[in-house]
């Protein structure tokens, strides 16, 4: 009966095969959380946030008072900011409460924001952010993302199969 050690001996390019798989993933996964970290720092998506950190007190006073007048003061002022091209309060059933829109508003990307009043939905403020420069950067993030999702996918399916393929001479073995 054959040694599993000699079995080893006679397939030597099987751990550096392993290593550089592993080295290879390692790397695409070490840039995709890279990438996660600058979306994540993007200042178009930071400024729409403080924006809507800002404008929540705000619509909630309006919302609870159930002021149309403070409700449409409050969108028209969102859509004076250069980084808003509409704004829409909804209540908490959904309806449509005031809403500010400049002729590109179409264009614009969706930004939602939930409010809650006492761990209850009062309703939510939907923004259309302009595009920007950072658009690009976003296009640029997400072409990475693909690409190094490209690589990791397959490294990891092959990894798979190496491992699998060791575990199943390793069953044999040992029957």
């Amino acid at each position: 009966m054959e040694n599993p050690q000699s079995r080893l001996k006679r397939l030597p390019w099987l751990w550096p095969l392993a290593l550089l798989l592993l080295l290879l993933a390692g790397h695409q996964w070490l840039a995709l959380n890279d990438l996660n970290q600058r979306w994540h720092q993007l200042p178009h998506r930071t400024s729409a946030t403080a924006l809507a950190d800002f404008a929540e007190f705000q619509a909630l006073r309006a919302l609870n008072a159930e002021d149309s007048e403070a409700q449409q003061l409050l969108v028209t002022e969102l859509t004076h900011s250069p980084l808003v091209l509409s704004a829409r309060l909804y209540d908490g059933g959904g309806t449509l409460l005031a809403a500010a829109d400049t002729p590109d508003a179409a264009l614009g990307q969706a930004y939602v924001r939930p409010l809650f009043a006492e761990e209850r939905p009062a309703g939510f403020l939907h923004l259309s952010l302009a595009e920007s420069i950072m658009t690009g950067e976003q296009h640029q993030i997400r072409q990475r993302l693909y690409y190094h999702l490209s690589w990791l996918l397959p490294l990891t399916g092959a990894m798979g199969a190496l491992l699998a393929a060791a575990l199943l001479r390793l069953r044999r073995r040992a029957l």
